[in-house]
């Protein structure tokens, strides 16, 4: 079964005084954790970060790692609890290690439909989004406004095969099985006309400087966006649904194995063709319910609520 993994970490700070934690720190404790040989080092990473340690108060801290690849981490971070790891000039000592994702890819891309179908999800940056594209001089620049396809990722092909990609897509085109893989790219990549991409409401896309790594920084876009499914196609819907659980996954842009390019995804639904409301009570049976019944004639009154002058205890014992 090839599961890709997600880890929510609460650790313990036991550096009394150090520098804040940057990315690059980040980046070399993963790298220590799971090593990757010299030839795939700049290659798309097998982890992402949602995001960096975010402090909680006495010294606690809030960390969530992704381990990608179907087969298993060289460490699972369970293992860890109780020992300090250094990040940066901080020793971080894991007290607990959650597991919160354990859908396998078979599930994620498979034909069953959910209860509901999407019908649209709002997307904010969690982390600043590095994505870029090239001006007319062939310069990269960043691109605050990523269509769908940027946003997912992407997947490199050479010689009729897939070696290779980023992102979403990318998740599934390296670590998916192919007998899956193939047919659900080809439904998602043609399926992407038929998102729309609209400005959420005093959170509109902006664009600013941050630190990235050995004293330089990157341009990234925070904010956030609604992607709207248009059509009723029932397969693009059940993509969609997969490939929201995905970019939370995986991120969005450039650097997510540093941290950058986390994101939030909160979905709208709505109900199948054969799902029926709720049936309506007739107007007789309303009225009826909401009669009031005489009191008999032998009992005494029962007042609904309390008279002047009838409590007798006292507010507080």
């Amino acid at each position: 079964m090839t599961v890709p993994r997600r880890w929510t970490l609460i650790l313990c700070d036991r550096a009394d005084t150090a520098r804040p934690v940057r990315p690059e720190d980040c980046h070399g404790l993963l790298n220590t954790w799971w090593p990757q040989p010299p030839d795939e080092h700049s290659g798309a990473k097998k982890w992402a970060m949602h995001g960096w340690p975010v402090p909680l108060g006495d010294r606690l801290h809030h960390w969530t790692l992704t381990w990608l690849d179907d087969a298993p981490p060289p460490l699972d971070p369970c293992e860890l609890i109780g020992t300090g790891q250094r990040i940066g000039d901080h020793v971080m000592e894991p007290l607990s290690v959650t597991r919160t994702f354990d859908t396998d890819y078979a599930t994620l891309l498979s034909d069953e439909g959910p209860l509901h179908a999407l019908r649209a999800a709002d997307l904010r940056s969690h982390t600043p989004v590095v994505t870029t594209t090239r001006d007319a001089t062939g310069d990269r620049i960043p691109h605050v406004w990523p269509n769908p396809r940027r946003l997912f990722g992407a997947v490199h092909r050479s010689g009729g095969g897939i070696v290779g990609g980023s992102g979403a897509v990318g998740a599934v085109a390296r670590f998916a099985p192919h007998e899956l893989a193939d047919p659900w790219l080809d439904l998602v990549l043609g399926g992407m006309a038929q998102l729309r991409r609209s400005p959420l409401p005093g959170e509109e896309i902006r664009l600013g400087e941050h630190h990235h790594a050995d004293n330089r920084s990157v341009l990234g876009w925070q904010g956030g966006m609604r992607l709207e499914l248009l059509g009723g196609d029932p397969r693009h819907a059940r993509a969609f649904a997969a490939l929201l659980e995905l970019v939370e996954l995986t991120g969005v842009g450039k650097y997510t194995a540093q941290g950058f390019g986390a994101v939030r995804v909160d979905t709208v639904t709505e109900p199948r063709q054969g799902d029926r409301p709720a049936a309506r009570r007739s107007r007789r049976e309303g009225r009826r319910t909401s009669r009031r019944s005489a009191p008999r004639m032998h009992e005494p009154r029962r007042p609904s609520v309390a008279e002047t002058g009838e409590f007798e205890g006292a507010l507080f014992d």
